[in-house]
């Protein structure tokens, strides 16, 4: 068994989980989410390989294409409906916008190639996959092009579901989903199809790379476009949040500024206090929860909608506020009756 193989696998795709979560720098998604959507993806394509012959996936390019992509976008689902739920019983969401999708999905998509990689290990011939190659050790720059196409295929998925999510209406939010999942399919078509000539040579690696450009840069516009979303919304939503004492001036300033952030979270694990950096970095995740929400709400037309994300806008300030008593900052603004009683 190519142990060597499933390790650098392994390895490259916890890399690019750690580029995945440093490029949202605003708002890192909670690390529990992001295994789990990794663990869903591994289980995915695990469950995939041992139902469906490796012939079919490998050498039938539409079936094989269809039924991976189903796959991941079952995985993503499912891991977007445990985060919705979540969410449900916390009172606001734990998605907000297309960058959690993407992060989501792109983790999701890590997991399903390390998990495709470990089935092929455990369930194939080491000497010999299907008669089609006899070449041994993958190279750095192949384990890297399966690992991001993966990751890039997953992220589609994602932002299709995240989208669903902030959709008004109905037929929208049925229809959004299998839009990710088209162009989750038409990439992985398309990045197959073209790099098939050659299967297993280095011109084929090249032209692999070329056919990945496309939906690379749609994600990475996404990203640019969601990014400065963010930016504006921290901006404008969250400075008279000092009135409240959600968010003080120092951690305004915190938040737009990735370097102090890192400073931050570093100078908490210097001094060995995991307890404090996993708070931190969930106080401030609330506080660009609360911005994004805020301006939800204020462009929100209808009543119902409008109010139900007022509610999830108090509910997220209950949750600063417990969050900075744990980590032993200013307590909480006085409620209205207590400042009667003073």
């Amino acid at each position: 068994m190519h142990t060597d193989t499933l390790a650098l696998t392994l390895i490259m795709a916890v890399l690019y989980l750690l580029a995945v979560r440093l490029v949202d720098f605003n708002e890192k998604e909670p690390l529990w989410a992001v295994i789990m959507l990794f663990v869903l993806g591994a289980g995915a394509a695990v469950a995939l390989n041992m139902s469906v012959s490796t012939a079919l996936l490998e050498l039938e390019l539409i079936p094989g294409v269809m039924l991976k992509e189903l796959a991941r976008f079952l995985a993503v689902g499912a891991g977007v409906a445990v985060l919705f739920s979540v969410g449900q019983s916390r009172g606001y969401r734990e998605i907000n916008g297309l960058m959690d999708g993407m992060v989501y999905g792109a983790a999701c998509g890590l997991g399903f190639a390390t998990g495709l990689a470990f089935a092929r290990e455990m369930l194939l011939p080491a000497d010999n996959l299907l008669g089609m190659a006899t070449e041994t050790l993958p190279s750095y720059g192949k384990v890297a092009l399966i690992g991001l196409s993966d990751g890039v295929f997953g992220a589609l998925s994602g932002i299709g579901f995240a989208a669903a999510l902030d959709a008004r209406k109905l037929v929208l939010r049925a229809l959004l989903p299998f839009g990710g999942f088209v162009a989750a399919v038409a990439a992985h078509f398309a990045y197959d199809y073209i790099g098939r000539g050659n299967a297993f040579g280095d011109a084929a690696v090249v032209r692999k790379w070329i056919a990945l450009l496309l939906p690379v840069a749609a994600v990475i516009a996404v990203s640019i476009i969601e990014l400065s979303r963010e930016k504006r919304a921290i901006a404008e939503e969250l400075g008279v949040e000092t009135e409240t004492g959600a968010v003080s001036g120092e951690e305004l300033l915190a938040l737009q500024s990735f370097v102090k952030r890192e400073a931050m979270y570093l100078s908490r694990l210097f001094r060995f206090d995991l307890g404090g950096w996993t708070a931190l970095h969930a106080l401030h995740n609330r506080q660009v929860q609360l911005a994004l929400t805020k301006r939800k709400a204020a462009r929100e037309q209808d009543e119902e909608r409008r109010s139900t994300t007022a509610g999830e806008v108090a509910r997220l300030r209950e949750a600063i506020f417990e969050l900075k008593r744990s980590l032993g900052m200013a307590p909480a603004p006085k409620t209205d009756a207590e400042k009667g009683e003073g």
